[in-house]
Parts: C-alpha cells; sequence; structure tokens
C-alpha cells in the first residue's frame, strides 16, 4: 500500500507544478518561501535563493514600498486583498499582476506574515491597452468624420437679390445626426442667376455606412446638377450613378430624395420624388398649410432600387409669400413613450399652428414639439430639413 504524502510534501508538490506564483512571507516582509514559478518571475533557478530577501531586492523602490504598506494593512486588520492588478518592474521587465493576498497565521490564530498567489496578465493588460488606444483613435477618426460630412451640408447660401439688393428668396435648413455620422443630407444649388435647386436625401440606415452614402451622393450631385434640365432628369441621372455603386453582392443600400427648383421670375416649382416624404406648401398670407401633391404614377423609387427608372416632374405655381418645406422621415418616425409616432398629421397640425412664425423661426419651432412629444431631445433617427420662403419675383419687381 503506498504511502500518502504529508501535508508538506503536499504543498511542496502543489508549488511545484503550478503556473501561478506563490509566496509566503513574515511581518518583515521578507520571504519565507515561494514556489518555481514566483523564482521564474523574479529570474532566479532556485527559489531558495529569494529566502530572507524582500521586495526591494527585486522591484522597483515605489512598487516594494507600496507593497510593504499594504502588507501592514493586511496583518493589521486580518483583512484580504483579493484579484488586485499591480504593474511592476523588475529585472528590466515591466509586467502585470493579479495579486490576492492574505494573512498568515500560526496554529494559535496569531498573524505572523502575509501569504499570496499572483498571476501574470501582462500579456491581457497589453491587450487592453491597445484596445484602449484602438477605441480612442476610432472616436478621433469618427469625430473628423462628423466634420467632414458637416461640409455637405449648406455652408452659406446663394444670394438672389432685386434691384434694390433685397433677397428675392431666402433659404433655411436644420440638420441632426442621431449618432456621430448620419445619413441624412439636403444641399442647395444656384442653377443660374434666377434659378435655384434644393436637394433632400435620406440614406439606408446609420452610422458609418451611411455617411459614406451621403458623401458619393454629395459628389455625384455637385457633378449631375448644372447638367440636368428638369428635377425628374437630375434624378435619373443621380439614379443612373448610384445602382453600381450601392448595388453589390455584399451590400443593398438606397437613399429616398426629393428635389426641387424654383424659377425666381416666374415662380415655377419644379419637383421630382425618389421615394421620399411630399413636401409641404406653407401660405402664410392665407393661413393655408398643405402637402405638395404628385399624382401616384410619376412618384418614383427611392434611388438604386431600380437601375433604369426614369423619373419624372410635377410642376406648381408659387407666389410671392409661399413657402416650400421639404424634411427627412425622422419628424415623422418619432416615438413617444406610448410607441406611438408623430406622424405626417400631426407635422402639418403644428406647421398649421405656427404658420405665421418666419421659415427660421419655424424650423426650431418643429422641433421643439417633435421633442415634448418624444420626451427627449434625441428623437431615434436623423433629422433633416430644407426649406425656402418665397419673397418676391424678379418679373414682378422689374415691372
Amino acid at each position: 500500500m503506498s504511502k500518502i504524502p504529508d501535508n508538506t510534501d503536499l504543498l511542496q508538490q502543489l508549488m511545484d507544478n503550478i503556473e501561478d506564483n506563490i509566496f509566503f512571507k513574515d511581518r518583515d516582509g521578507k520571504f519565507i518561501m515561494i514556489n518555481k514559478a514566483n523564482a521564474k518571475w523574479f529570474g532566479v533557478e532556485d527559489p531558495r535563493e529569494v529566502v530572507g530577501k524582500d521586495d526591494f531586492d527585486f522591484f522597483d523602490a515605489k512598487h516594494a514600498q507600496q507593497q510593504i504598506e499594504e502588507e501592514r494593512w493586511i496583518m493589521k486588520t486580518g483583512k484580504p486583498v483579493l484579484g488586485e492588478a499591480q504593474a511592476s518592474s523588475h529585472g528590466g521587465h515591466v509586467g502585470w499582476g493579479s495579486v490576492t493576498k492574505i494573512p498568515l497565521r500560526d496554529n494559535d490564530g496569531r498573524i505572523i506574515g502575509t501569504m499570496g498567489i499572483g498571476r501574470d496578465i501582462s500579456e491581457l493588460m497589453n491587450k487592453e491597452l491597445e484596445l484602449k488606444k484602438a477605441h480612442a483613435q476610432i472616436v478621433e477618426d469618427l469625430r473628423l468624420a462628423a466634420k467632414l460630412q458637416q461640409t455637405f451640408l449648406p455652408q452659406s447660401y446663394p444670394s438672389f437679390l432685386n434691384a434694390d439688393n433685397r433677397p428675392l428668396i431666402q433659404f433655411h435648413h436644420y440638420y441632426e445626426a442621431d449618432v456621430d455620422l448620419g445619413g441624412d443630407f439636403c444641399s442647395i444649388y444656384r442653377l443660374s442667376n434666377t434659378k435655384a435647386g434644393l436637394l433632400i436625401c435620406d440614406v439606408m440606415g446609420h452610422g458609418v455606412r451611411a455617411a459614406l452614402v451621403t458623401g458619393i451622393i454629395h459628389a455625384f450631385a455637385e457633378e449631375l446638377v448644372q447638367q440636368a434640365d428638369s428635377p425628374g432628369n437630375f434624378l435619373t441621372a443621380l439614379n443612373q450613378r448610384l445602382v453600381p455603386v450601392l448595388q453589390t453582392e455584399e451590400e443593398y443600400l438606397f437613399a429616398t430624395a426629393a428635389y426641387c427648383s424654383i424659377d425666381l421670375e416666374s415662380g415655377e416649382l419644379a419637383l421630382a420624388l425618389a421615394g421620399h416624404t411630399l413636401p409641404f406648401l406653407i401660405q402664410p398670407q392665407v393661413g393655408q398649410v398643405s402637402q405638395l401633391t404628385m399624382a401616384e404614377e410619376i412618384l418614383g423609387p427611392a434611388l438604386a432600387i431600380v437601375a433604369d427608372n426614369s423619373y419624372e416632374s410635377t410642376r406648381v405655381q408659387l407666389n410671392p409669400g409661399d413657402e416650400v418645406l421639404m424634411y427627412t422621415d425622422g419628424i415623422c418616425e418619432a416615438l413617444n413613450t406610448s410607441r406611438d409616432e408623430f406622424g405626417v398629421e400631426n407635422l402639418q397640425e403644428t406647421i398649421q399652428d405656427y404658420n405665421k412664425l418666419p421659415l427660421k423661426e419655424l424650423i426650431p419651432r418643429i422641433i421643439k414639439v417633435v421633442q415634448d412629444f418624444a420626451g427627449s431631445k434625441k428623437l431615434g433617427d436623423d433629422i433633416c430639413l430644407l426649406g425656402f420662403t418665397l419673397n418676391a419675383l424678379r418679373a414682378a419687381e422689374s415691372e
């Protein structure tokens, strides 16, 4: 019958084979015993070489003093220190260890020192530090990308003046991304000395991917807008450019869009839609608010869905004092605490309630009403509004 080793032998076998660092110290912080793993950590061959030495023999003075003070606290209070992550430098090596220390007691229960077990977590901590650096870089990249995306929005508005240098038309827009980068986009173009174009888009999704698409649309639109002779032709050309970019085997993206042109001599508004919400016509002089209407057969699909779709335009006659407001669906899809949508009807009623306000004041009032409805300044989607007030017609002014 084989002989069972005594407790000392069992402890020695455990200490010699465990990969964690095990140590025992007296009340003065001198090592009584360590295992092979701990000796290897200290850079010595034989664990017995460490007996009688202390942390000052292996670590920098600051770290060693911290260990002395910590172990004095353990011996004074009788409380352990569990799983503490510690950085240390020894033998020219900087590393991290997860250390648990407890009081060392004699047979009568008196505290005669400390003992502990430590694990090398340097690789884990280095990876964590790398992840933190990578995260910080991503945050900075997103901040710069969001700043760049802001340049896609109108930085200034084209000026159309009458003979007395008064504006024939006044433009306004509002934009807020739900996250740092958004998928909504708007732009205003000077098509000629008497004509302006307004484009608003809502790209599928949010974040980096949607923001990249807004950049693509911005670039294509800048090129195509001066070539098109109508809003329908403009959206047709834009769609042809976007289909091969957004429809791939790996991705399927699309964007809704509304584009209109306003002739400041005749007052004619031409409008084409690609799966987008109908703009509002606001007539403060008669107190009326209505959605611009289009025949169902000329309501086109969102951009990048149908490769060869031909978009058509509808035309509306505007009068001085009329206003047009375009918007993305983030306004109407805002939810309250009961999960009810704000909706188009509420939007129209809000515009009706405040239709006497100048468009510059009406837009922020709309935002405030929707935020109050949702109970939050964040509405859960990107928000974009774009519109104009037609002050006068050049032809009428010249007469």
